[in-house]
């Protein structure tokens, strides 16, 4: 064997980098094995490991230098994407008519349109009685004599000083009134006035959202309880890993990515991704200070000896 100078070394590098652009991403990367190492990789330990290491001082880099910034966050942005986005932000949202019923058939929202019905009804008769004359309307007095009952019994509402047959009538009129208002509150949540209102709100949100500083957008960052969620990422990753579904789709992605990926060399890839000569370059730039100390290294130069002394 002659000896492996620079010269050497860099032609040996490029016909290694020249095999592997002729070659197929599918020569590399088998989808089985690639699940293998995401079990080995990505254990909780290992996930917390890493990101303790790398992710949290890169975000607390990050917060840090944004919260000195005065830049708006409009400037991540250029003028014809803002002025897209923009226009589709304040298209009207409607809203899912399945969801509005499930919504508003709550009963929640049932609750609510009962105690907004009683409140209201038990504050009109109060204010009937309080603006009624004295001696002259006592066929007024005696009709509304069940409200006075009932405001007169602190704590029990409107329903709770009434007589048995007119309590139920009651309730039955407020039960009627709770259909139509609830109707009516699925009307307004579906209608074309809402959809452009929840639009217009959209499109404001997200043009004030771009006037505010890098400054302001990492002071509201830094209020995420980022210390709860990093100790949740590893489990939630672990436990999704693990499901049987989650790992079918990752194989059948994993096989249709391959598959489209291997309809052209690696070298093509690079090529339409732009890449064909840095790659090159990269590998001469560290490649051979990397390939110089190997062919210097005492298992190298073993087994060059090893070579030497089978050889013909």
């Amino acid at each position: 064997m002659s000896e492996l100078d620079d010269a050497a070394l860099l032609e040996l590098l490029d016909l290694t980098f020249d095999a592997l652009c002729a070659s197929r991403v599918s020569d590399w990367v088998d989808p089985d094995r690639v699940l293998a190492a995401v079990d080995l990789s990505l254990t909780p330990e290992r996930v917390t490991g890493w990101h303790a290491r790398l992710g949290v001082p890169m975000r607390t880099r990050l917060l840090a230098r944004a919260a000195k910034s005065r830049i708006k966050m409009g400037a991540w942005l250029p003028a014809e994407a803002t002025a897209s986005l923009t226009a589709l932000l304040g298209q009207p949202v409607h809203l899912p008519r399945k969801a509005i019923d499930e919504m508003v058939a709550s009963e929640q929202v049932r609750e609510t349109v009962r105690t907004t019905l009683q409140e209201t009804l038990s504050s009109l008769v109060s204010k009937v009685i309080a603006g009624a004359p004295g001696a002259g309307v006592s066929g007024l007095r005696d009709a509304l004599s069940w409200g006075a009952r009932a405001a007169a019994s602190a704590g029990k509402g409107i329903l709770g000083g009434l007589g048995g047959s007119l309590q139920d009538r009651v309730r039955e009129v407020i039960d009627g009134s709770m259909a139509l208002v609830q109707r009516r509150i699925a009307e307004r949540l579906a209608s074309e006035e809402t959809a452009r209102a929840l639009g217009a709100r959209r499109q404001k949100v997200f043009l004030s959202t771009l006037e505010k500083t890098e400054a302001e957008a990492a002071q509201a960052l830094g209020r995420v309880p980022h210390e709860h969620l990093d100790s949740l990422g590893p489990q939630v990753l672990a436990h999704n890993l693990a499901r049987p579904e989650v790992r079918e789709g990752l194989k059948a992605e994993l096989h249709a990515v391959l598959e489209d990926l291997s309809r052209h060399t690696v070298g093509e890839l690079l090529e339409q991704a732009g890449l064909r000569e840095a790659p090159r370059q990269w590998l001469h730039a560290h490649g051979l200070p990397f390939a110089r100390t190997l062919v210097h290294s005492a298992p190298f130069i073993a087994w060059r000896t090893l070579v030497k002394r089978s050889g013909p």
